[in-house]
């Protein structure tokens, strides 16, 4: 149980840090209520080590978004809004971390802490693998057909450069959790960072190629995965009609959670 004072102390942090976000435009209004609600599951689950992990993955998240935003916007290829993110996009990248941090409150232990590791390093890997591959200066390929090349944008492209962000950032995380001492063996956590995150990239791209929809605006006709556009609700034409990006995101930090999961696993049971 933790005392109140620092019960309350956390409280104000995760108020804090969420109003800051709304403040400096990164969030929108309505993501405020999403992002506190990811930092309470994770600051009063895993403990304040496991929050500064999140506040630095949104932070390297908006960095990679915003840099060279003017140009990603001209190719089509940058998140609206400024880059701020919505209560969907936060819930999508931050879920599956904030229930890992639930079940950690209750049964705490290596497995648990590697399934949030994985899952934060693969939302990580993802943004930075989407937001520098639209800066190289190749077209990207499609993951599922190397030889054909796709628009900067297309789900499922990828590219030399965007592979080095999914490492890099995961490669971030890792190396923050070594000081933050989240787990007992320091050695274990660039590896289970780095494989989680750079698998879960890669699954979000190959779902991206295969499963996620894709489709057009009914009011400007150009070509979009969301589920609505101009006001309107977009036509589907390739992929499943219900499985959008948000879909692919919460997936893809699945995918991550259970590569880091079996990484330690196996490495335990050496």
């Amino acid at each position: 149980m933790l005392p109140l004072v620092t019960a309350v102390a956390e409280f104000f942090v995760v108020i804090a840090v969420s109003l800051a976000a709304v403040l400096l435009n990164t969030i929108d209004a309505r993501g405020f209520l999403a992002s506190a609600t990811v930092g309470f599951a994770v600051v009063y689950g895993g403990g304040f080590q496991w929050f500064v992990i999140v506040a630095v993955f949104f932070i390297l998240g908006v960095a990679f978004t915003l840099y060279k935003y003017g140009y990603k916007r001209k190719l089509g290829g940058a998140q609206g809004k400024g880059g701020a993110r919505n209560w969907p996009h936060i819930l999508a990248n931050g879920g599956v971390a904030s229930m890992a941090a639930v079940w950690n409150f209750f049964f705490p232990g290596p497995v648990v802490t590697a399934v949030f590791l994985g899952a934060i390093s693969a939302a990580a890997a993802d943004t930075a693998a989407t937001e520098l591959g639209l800066l190289s200066h190749g077209m990207p390929r499609l993951i599922t057909n190397p030889s054909k090349t796709v628009p900067p944008g297309t789900s499922g492209g990828v590219s030399p450069l965007g592979f080095v962000g999914a490492a890099f950032a995961s490669l971030v995380i890792g190396a923050l959790a070594i000081p933050l001492g989240i787990l007992a063996d320091p050695y274990l956590l660039i590896p289970v960072a780095l494989v989680g995150g750079v698998f879960g990239a890669v699954v979000d791209s190959l779902i991206g190629a295969v499963v996620q929809r894709k489709g057009y605006c009914v009011v400007c006709l150009k070509p979009t995965e969301a589920l609505k556009h101009c006001g309107e609700r977009t036509r589907a034409t390739k992929g499943s009609p219900f499985v959008e990006n948000n879909a692919v995101n919460v997936l893809a930090t699945v995918a991550g959670a259970a590569a880091s999961t079996a990484l330690l696993l196996a490495v335990y049971a050496v």
